[in-house]
């Protein structure tokens, strides 16, 4: 999951700055691919949790909320959890590094503040959180993710993967789907998330490459293009569905961009820098 819905950007002021890194230098530079996971490489986004919270309620037999509501609460008890820790959700990228909690300690939390807000009384928080965290473990691949990253090996390009997630979910869920990749970094791993650039100094310094050699891939305008901009990454922008409103979040254009991963294969190099 990204940071894409619980930190709400500023409305801009200004159109997005350009790439921190052009085309034209990163086809140079670019030795790595890095990925998002969710709603990159595997097939659960977002927008798609408050109709699992619908199921899940519904399982129940709770029919006074819906998983909008749910949702909406849920988001809303992490932007508040946020400024407590002296976090601003309309501006995530400036101040300090926050405290890191994973997941695992967060999200029972969020749903019990949701759950209190529309009476639901009949479902532990976490049990709710077990629920969504068995999804994230059992999510599909892309159908493209196979070709894509057998034809990056072929050309010589290193393949990693770096996403906001738990450590556990996020191994059980690439063994599932069969990805295997040179080196995976979880935000728990991290102790940072996405759009903060500590995620990414550390990606780049776990590859032992230059933010300029490493290209990330990702669907969050905001979590993936902004915040890999900031590092000073080049940047593949997925946009597998128009979505007006999380494109308003783009403050730096992407390098390149297309529908699916099949894009990074006609902007790279047939062969990685030497």
């Amino acid at each position: 999951m990204t940071e894409s819905s619980t930190e709400t950007p500023a409305q801009p002021t200004s159109e997005p700055a350009p790439p921190a890194v052009g085309s034209e230098q990163a086809v140079h530079t670019v030795r790595a691919v890095a990925f998002d996971c969710y709603g990159t490489l595997l097939q659960l986004e977002e927008r798609q949790f408050a109709s699992l919270i619908q199921d899940m309620l519904h399982r129940h037999g709770v029919d006074h909320a819906t998983g909008e509501d749910v949702w909406e609460a849920w988001l809303e008890a992490s932007r508040e959890m946020s400024k407590r820790e002296g976090r601003n959700p309309e501006r995530p990228l400036e101040g300090p590094e926050p405290p890191f909690r994973p997941f695992s300690e967060t999200w029972p939390f969020f749903f019990g503040e949701a759950f209190k807000h529309h009476s639901v009384e009949t479902i532990p928080p976490t049990t709710a959180f077990q629920h969504l965290w068995d999804e994230l473990s059992v999510a599909p691949a892309y159908p493209e993710v196979s070709h894509v990253f057998a034809e990056l090996q072929d050309r010589g390009y290193r393949i990693a993967i770096g996403s906001n997630a738990d450590d556990d979910h996020l191994e059980h869920a690439l063994e599932k789907a069969g990805i295997e990749v040179e080196m995976v970094l979880s935000s728990e791993e991290a102790q940072s998330y996405k759009p903060r650039k500590p995620f990414f100094d550390q990606l780049c310094e776990r590859l032992e490459l230059e933010p300029c050699e490493v290209l990330y891939v990702g669907d969050s305008p905001w979590a993936d293009v902004t915040g890999a901009n900031h590092a000073g990454l080049p940047v593949y922008w997925v946009s597998r569905y128009p979505d007006p409103d999380r494109e308003q979040m783009m403050r730096s254009h992407p390098t390149w961009s297309g529908p699916d991963l099949t894009g990074i294969l006609n902007a790279l190099p047939d062969r990685a820098p030497a």
